[in-house]
């Protein structure tokens, strides 16, 4: 077995050397993906190949990404011949299955939903030398536009920019307290980790297909009558960029697809459509269009000069009569003008000069660009849209949604566009969604020109407004999503789910407004007497999840919560409160025996530069306990060289992983520490922890802890002591009720049980939630705690 080391002060995890000294020997050696397309839809398995290299028991954690509405409904491991399969259980039930399977010797695997694009994979008790497989499944939805359809499999989470105030040595802060758990360690710069992928797409249409091809891979193409099967070609086999295959089916585009499931739970619909409506020229209305603008440290290079060369298409392909203007935004939000401009050649070479001085550095400061943006004031009569540039790589995706939920005016559009290898496509999907716009991924070596103009033929006019669905038949209304159909454009398919309990047959008709003021209608029947397929109950149980997060956005609350988890057991789906675990029947290791606990770093995304990532500070290394951890676990005969501390919360050097601090309440860690100065970081953690929450505003409210439940008289006193120093805005008045677990010092999810509250002031909310996750209650309470507080002016 090869010897332990420790990658580089800044990369964290612990790896193997290989003999040629070019490349890293970790646990996943390969991941093998196939995938079955039939009709609109994909059928996925993603296998990921686990081997021990060292001469001890390991537990390997991976982090890794899939589409963010895949709906995954499998896991297994297989040891040997042996295949166990996983169950779906609540995530913290999960957990605590694992943790006592792991504690006992079993082998045991956990699969965990991080966001909806972002996953973690636990395996523990693997033997030295042993190798072990998961397995994992889901169904997806193919995207389709302008006549072409289109298959992504994303590989690598992109490093994310983590906002707010660290609360221990992980990493985690109070905007982002799972940072930790969705910022895998990455491969230092000019290694590889050995880790390769394969990818088998088998395409089976009904009909011809043509044109297939990808911007991203190069591939091997092989077809068997109408059956098109493609794999990666060549050498392209490094899991460092998304896969993005496209293809073009002959016949009619926009013929509609209805597709039906009946079981128990009630019979399921999936309806693809794209109305026969032709983009109308010559009906262009006057816009006001903001552009915000990425220059973070992550988009240094590549990913940037594509974004400007957008941009300037972009300002020369605006209407006469358009106005606009251009932020960009890193560490702080700079302007083009405070106002929007005419459409000028004087306005156009001043904006093409701005974007050409442009320079990426820093960190993504994304909340404070789009606050900026949707506040930059808006001519008379003139319909804004707000254009946003980015890759997406932060790690509190929720408080953007939420502004622009919030705050977006009605008749204002957002639109995005996500420019790199692989960008985040979650954020980059649902802040288009949210902002009823449309979203384009482009990568940072694909033409522009086509895009451009699609996006002006969008941009310009929709298609279908005001759409309405409505049922006509016996039995139930279906419960469909999403619940508010969007606009079209041009070559937009609609795309709905629905499930009628009582599997009734009906006509499902859809109204709307066409760009020319004409009303639209479209009638389909719907008919539950066959089983169908079974994928079809999946994506509506998927689609439903996704709306009742939608919902969530701001805060979590007990009722949403309830409802997501109990449609996701119904549907067997992982979900960010569900979770698979399969565990073996045997002990296979001696319990308690010494091992080794890893992350395993993944590569950097393809053209993400990774000084505009680090600039000069090193990102977070591997925690304080962590590192003890792997010291002790380590056996005679292996080293562990320069054992280090990086910073939990990194200082503004110019990397994106910089992170606001003040100097007074919260000293910065160093950013790389020698052995020496390991007490000095603990010392500042744990003064960090001590500092009672804090608000520039002077307090004028007084809050009342009226009761609490779940917690030892020791712990009530201190939270209540905590909380006192909260300084709320006036004119409050109500009570709120918080639900919240506690584990190993922790405070986990926060609920507000709205039913019980009379005060949900979103802000206020926030803020003590942001508190709470700050206290440290003591290290060996595990519980639920409920929390009713009273806020009086």
């Amino acid at each position: 077995m090869a010897p332990v080391q420790s990658i580089p002060p800044k990369y964290n995890g612990l790896y193997c050397q290989s003999p040629e000294g070019n490349s890293l020997v970790f646990p996943l050696k390969h991941t093998e993906v196939e995938a079955k397309i039939a009709g609109n839809l994909s059928r996925v398995e993603v296998t990921q190949g686990f081997e021990n290299p060292f001469s001890q028991t390991l537990e390997a954690v991976y982090v890794f990404p899939l589409p963010d509405e895949a709906a995954v409904d499998e896991m297994e491991i297989k040891i040997g011949d042996r295949i166990i399969k996983g169950t779906i259980k609540k995530r913290e039930e999960a957990q605590q299955i694992y943790e006592q399977a792991k504690q006992e010797g079993r082998t045991a695997g956990l699969l965990e939903q991080e966001r909806d694009n972002i996953f973690t994979q636990s395996l523990a008790n693997i033997k030295p030398g042993e190798q072990i497989d998961v397995t994992i499944r889901y169904t997806d939805s193919l995207n389709f536009e302008q006549g072409d359809y289109e298959f992504v499999f994303p590989m690598v989470v992109g490093p994310r920019y983590i906002p707010g105030t660290a609360i221990d040595d992980t990493g985690d802060t109070d905007e982002v307290p799972d940072a930790s758990r969705i910022t895998p360690s990455i491969v230092p710069e000019g290694l590889r980790s050995a880790h390769d992928i394969g990818v088998t797409v088998e395409i089976d249409a009904g009909v011809p297909i043509q044109n297939v091809h990808s911007p991203s891979h190069q591939l091997q193409i092989e077809t068997e009558g109408e059956i098109v099967r493609v794999q990666l070609g060549g050498d392209d086999t490094i899991p460092n960029k998304d896969l993005i295959l496209r293809y073009q089916v002959a016949g009619n585009n926009t013929q509609a697809t209805v597709l039906t499931q009946a079981d128990e739970r009630g019979g399921h619909f999936a309806l693809y459509f794209i109305p026969a409506l032709d983009y109308r020229p010559d009906e262009i209305f006057p816009k006001d269009v903001v552009f915000l603008m990425d220059t973070s440290g992550s988009q240094q290079g590549a990913p940037l000069h594509k974004c400007q060369e957008l941009m300037r298409r972009f300002i020369h392909g605006l209407n006469p009569d358009d106005t606009f203007t251009i932020l960009d935004f890193s560490n702080r939000v700079r302007h083009l003008s405070q106002t929007p401009l005419a459409n000028t050649p004087e306005n156009r070479e001043l904006a093409i000069n701005y974007i050409n001085q442009l320079h990426a550095s820093g960190a993504t400061e994304m909340l404070s660009g789009i606050r900026a943006a949707i506040n930059v004031p808006a001519p008379e009569g003139r319909l804004r849209s707000v254009v946003l540039l980015s890759d997406g790589y932060i790690g509190n995706e929720n408080r953007i949604l939420a502004e622009v939920q919030q705050e977006l005016k009605p008749g204002n559009r957002l639109y995005s566009f996500g420019a790199g290898s692989s960008v985040n496509r979650f954020l980059l999907n649902r802040i288009a969604e949210i902002g009823r716009g449309i979203c384009r991924i482009i990568r940072h070596d694909e033409p522009t020109e086509k895009v451009v103009e699609k996006f002006f033929r969008s941009i310009n006019s929709p298609v279908l407004t005001t759409i309405e669905l409505n049922w006509n038949g016996s039995g139930e209304t279906p419960e469909i999503y999403p619940a508010i159909a969007p606009d079209l454009f041009a070559q937009q398919p609609l795309v709905v789910f629905g499930r009628k309990r009582d599997r009734m047959a009906g006509d499902l008709q859809i109204n709307g407004t066409t760009a020319g003021g004409e009303r639209y209608e479209q009638t389909f029947h719907l008919n539950f007497s066959e089983p169908g397929n079974p994928a079809i109950a999946q994506l509506w149980g998927r689609a439903r999840i996704k709306d009742l997060m939608n919902q969530m956005v701001t805060y979590e609350t007990k009722s949403g919560v309830e409802a997501v988890t109990d449609t996701a057991l119904t549907y067997q789906l992982l979900c960010q409160y569900t979770a698979f675990v399969a565990v073996s029947d045997d002990v296979r290791v001696e319990p308690g025996s010494q091992s080794i606990s890893m992350n395993v770093p993944v590569e950097m995304a393809e053209d993400v530069s990774y000084r505009g990532v680090f600039g000069t500070a090193a990102p977070r290394s591997m925690s304080i306990q962590s590192e003890r951890q792997a010291y002790l676990a380590s056996a005679p005969g292996m080293s562990l060289e320069s054992l280090s501390l990086a910073d939990a919360a990194p200082t503004e050097f110019g990397g994106m992983y910089s992170m606001k601090a003040d100097e007074e309440k919260n000293p910065p860690l160093p950013t790389s520490s020698p052995k020496g100065m390991v007490s000095k970081g603990i010392d500042a953690v744990q003064k960090n922890l001590r500092q009672k929450p804090s608000s520039p505003a002077a307090k004028t409210t007084q809050l009342e802890v009226v009761s609490v439940t779940g917690l030892e008289q020791s712990d009530t006193l201190s939270l209540t002591e905590y909380l006192q120093h909260t300084n709320f805005p006036s004119n409050l008045s109500g009570e709120i009720v918080f639900e919240f677990t506690l584990s190993k010092g922790r405070v986990g999810r926060i609920m507000l049980d709205e039913e019980a509250s009379t005060l949900k002031t979103a802000n206020v909310i926030e803020l003590i939630k942001r508190n709470l996750i700050k206290w440290r209650p003591s290290q060996s309470v595990n519980s639920t705690v409920v929390l009713r507080l009273r806020i009086q002016s």
